[in-house]
């Protein structure tokens, strides 16, 4: 009966202590998670980062930096700091890379963004800096658990985009690959990868046209609008709606702001 018991609050405190790694989820950034400036070779500017404690007790948090890079088969990669060809992170220096913030209150860590003298540069340069609380007890944490107890923590980390444009110029260019017709969730869906060999981030919106294999019109869909980094791609999506079975033409276009207006021709077939 005594090893029962023990069991018994060896478990209970278990979850106890598992809740309060959940719990340390409540520290989340404040504001926007992409923060995107234009510089000039040479330049320095600041950003701050402002974190926000919703948990009755303290919670610890720490700083780092990844590259950061994303695929049109829904893959993220986090590399690195300095791995990607147009990585600025090794611009980047923190104010702080570990901090406490109180209960209830919140803490700012600033960081500055100092960009080469290399008249070079143009276009867009980014990368990542990673909020992650740490788990009570850890070797990365100040505060110790209880002797003999044990935890489990579910992390929750948040990355914030920092995103440097260098000047107004740098190649525009999109490209398009793999249209198909999908279904998911009992919608038929255009879908389309669409991917930015430039040199600038583009958040680009996109739309379909359908004619009839005759040429009349049938409609214009519209899809959502991403955002892409140079060397990155993502995949579209559009919902069809209604439109009856049978052999289209459609032109997809891509419009990047501006001037900047791509497209392509395409063959569907619904059935």
């Amino acid at each position: 009966m005594e090893k029962l018991n023990n069991f018994f609050r060896f478990f209970c405190g278990l979850t106890l202590l598992c809740c309060v790694g959940l719990l340390q989820a409540g520290v989340t950034p404040i504001g926007s998670l992409t923060h995107e400036q234009d510089a000039k070779p040479g330049e320095l500017y600041r950003h701050e980062i402002v974190l926000q404690n919703t948990d009755a007790s303290p919670v610890e948090v720490k700083l780092y930096q990844t590259d950061y890079s994303f695929a049109a088969d829904g893959s993220s990669h986090y590399d690195p700091p300095g791995r990607l060809p147009r990585s600025n992170a090794k611009w980047v220096a923190l104010g702080r890379v570990a901090i406490t913030v109180p209960p209830k209150a919140s803490e700012r860590v600033e960081y500055e963004v100092r960009v080469p003298a290399d008249k070079g540069l143009t276009g867009t340069y980014w990368s990542m800096i990673m909020v992650e609380p740490i788990a009570k007890g850890s070797r990365e944490s100040a505060e110790a658990l209880p002797e003999n107890s044990a935890t489990l923590s579910q992390v929750l980390r948040y990355g914030i985009q920092v995103v440097t444009n260098i000047g107004k110029g740098g190649q525009v260019e999109l490209t398009f690959a793999n249209p198909r017709l999908v279904e998911e969730e009992g919608k038929r869906l255009f879908a389309i990868d669409v991917a930015n060999s430039g040199q600038r981030s583009l958040r680009t919106a996109l739309w379909l046209e359908l004619y009839s294999d005759k040429g009349s019109p049938v409609g214009k869909f519209q899809g959502s609008a991403q955002r892409l980094y140079p060397g990155t791609s993502a995949c579209y999506k559009i919902d069809l709606g209604q439109t009856p079975k049978g052999k289209y033409l459609g032109m997809v276009a891509a419009d990047a702001k501006g001037d900047n207006l791509f497209g392509a021709n395409v063959e569907l077939e619904i059935k």
